[in-house]
């Protein structure tokens, strides 16, 4: 219950007490109620100010969203033509009657009693309730309602907007432009907190597999009356990640004016769960005493005054799927929605979705193949590594001069696909047995950071290691992974590399085998010569 609607209904207790001349303060046991029913006075004094027991009032509601400059002065159940703020469309409010007699002055005073405690008024509900729900204007009237006192509740509301307090309200109330009279057609204007999340992915150091994307969350926070009581009951962000990501961490906190620290398992609870789709869905879930910290941080700051998620996932595989890793957060800013379950994710997340934000990666085939157009298994075992670079005069699949590649960084890690296999994380690639090698997966040059790139980086490839018997790549071949190429193929983009069998072709002088033969035979007719000429010597010794 507000500061407000206690000093309200104080006010028309004591209004009506004035109304009636200065009835008794107090109820007495032995005194009768004194009456405040027209039909007790005579009807032809038109100028009594007593309520008319058969009216059927008017409630009128105006939603206007909230803002830092509106809602500051409290109302008195007239129209007011100075109320700022946009109308909120879509609200459903439900009105419930109180058991207290508003044609007595002492059921005035029995409410009065309450002290501006809603929690305590719910006790005195009855079954009489109306629903209304405002339109494009903001408006949700009730037309014709019993005479009483009222809980004004908003049961439900858009996803995007924080609902107001329950509040009480009184047909009539004493009109305030005059005070001489009653008021059948009651206005208020409680006030809704419209609230926002936006979504960044900084992908720019992300260029394969195994490194790290990083999601930007920033929340708004709900501006509420916290000296009046009223509290943030839901505060939850929810992101799905791709299947094909895999949670890293998560950092909370506040940024903008006002802007407090921040403690995991204190003022928030970060959930992991895999849901029936394969996505990993993070939720911060804020604890009570967080609500209310950030609550009165957005009071004491601005609209800058935000949660901040900022949560980091590795790339692992594009595999069969699409290209486009997908990424939409959620805010849950309020407990009129469905209820979301952190351990039991499902699909069908409710709250206010952020923007799409998307990271592309492109699936590149290698076809080795040589001038001598052989079998595609003579082409087996060559290995290939991926640089990041920046070539002058490149076109797509051609050699550039190793000079002009400006190859920076290390070597990239991605997954190799040969022969059927898939291996992760590997700097190498190394060519099966028919001849090809598939890269899964490196990022389009053309599209980082959620925003076209206008002067794309290109791809380097380095053969490192050839096929027996063929000559490596003398030069860099230079690449490009496309956004285009990607939504189209839908993943992969294929060239070919051809080497050169050893020495261009020609032939060398012969080595190896034959020559070591001749060498043997030469040796072989050395020493037998060498011995026959002892033996001969050793004759002529003897004849001698």
């Amino acid at each position: 219950m507000t500061s407000l609607t206690r000093r309200r209904c104080a006010g028309l207790a004591a209004a009506v007490a004035l109304a009636i001349g200065g009835a008794v303060a107090a109820p007495v046991a032995t005194a009768a109620p004194v009456p405040a029913i027209l039909a007790a006075v005579d009807a032809t004094d038109a100028d009594v100010a007593l309520i008319d027991a058969a009216a059927t009032p008017d409630l009128t509601i105006h939603k206007l969203a909230q803002t830092d400059s509106n809602g500051t002065s409290a109302g008195n159940g007239l129209v007011d033509p100075s109320a700022t703020g946009d109308p909120v469309s879509d609200v459903t409010f439900t009105i419930t009657k109180l058991d207290f007699d508003l044609t007595t002055q002492a059921g005035w005073q029995a409410l009065a009693a309450l002290d501006g405690d809603v929690s305590a008024a719910r006790s005195h509900a009855t079954g009489t309730t109306y629903t209304a729900v405002t339109g494009g204007d903001g408006l949700a009237v009730f037309n014709d309602v019993e005479l009483g006192a009222y809980i004004v509740s908003e049961t439900r509301t858009p996803a995007n907007v924080t609902p107001a307090e329950d509040f009480i309200v009184t047909l009539p109330m004493t009109n305030a432009g005059t005070q001489t009279s009653w008021n059948y057609d009651v206005h208020v204007y409680p006030k809704n907190a419209i609230v926002d999340a936006s979504k960044e992915v900084s992908d720019s150091s992300a260029p394969s597999v195994g490194d790290t994307l990083t999601y930007t969350i920033k929340a708004d926070v709900p501006k509420l009356d916290v000296a009046g009581g009223a509290t943030i009951k839901n505060y939850q962000i929810v992101d799905p990640l791709d299947s094909r990501l895999s949670y890293s961490n998560a950092t909370v906190s506040m940024i903008g004016t006002g802007a407090v620290s921040l403690t995991e398992g204190t003022d928030y609870n970060v959930v992991t769960a895999t849901g029936e789709d394969g996505r990993t869905y993070v939720t911060v879930t804020f604890t009570a005493d967080g609500r209310a910290k950030i609550a009165q941080a957005r009071v004491d700051g601005d609209s800058s005054t935000q949660v901040q998620v900022v949560i980091n996932a590795v790339v692992e595989e594009i595999g069969s799927g699409q290209g486009a890793i997908s990424n939409e957060a959620s805010l849950i800013p309020n407990d009129s929605q469905t209820t979301w379950d952190p351990e039991n994710p499902t699909p069908d997340v409710p709250g206010t979705p952020t923007e799409e934000v998307k990271s592309y990666y492109g699936k590149v085939t290698i076809t080795k193949t040589g001038t001598d157009s052989k079998a595609a298994s003579t082409y087996a075992g060559a290995e290939f590594q991926v640089y990041q670079c920046s070539p002058t005069g490149a076109s797509q699949g051609q050699t550039i001069d190793r000079a002009a590649a400006n190859i920076t960084g290390d070597a990239l890690t991605a997954n190799e696909v040969a022969n059927g296999i898939t291996t992760e994380d590997t700097a190498k690639f190394t060519t099966g047995e028919d001849g090809t090698v598939t890269i899964d997966a490196l990022q389009t040059n053309d599209f980082i950071n959620n925003a076209d790139v206008t002067n794309p980086g290109w791809y380097c490839l380095v053969e490192t290691r050839a096929p027996a018997g063929y000559e490596l790549q003398s030069d860099p071949i230079a690449f490009q992974v496309l956004k285009s190429q990607v939504e189209a193929s839908p993943y992969t983009i294929e060239f070919t590399v051809t080497d050169v069998p050893s020495n261009a072709g020609f032939r060398l002088p012969l080595t190896g085998a034959n020559g070591i033969l001749f060498l043997t035979i030469a040796g072989i007719l050395l020493v037998g010569g060498a011995v026959l000429l002892a033996v001969h010597n050793k004759r002529r010794g003897a004849e001698d």
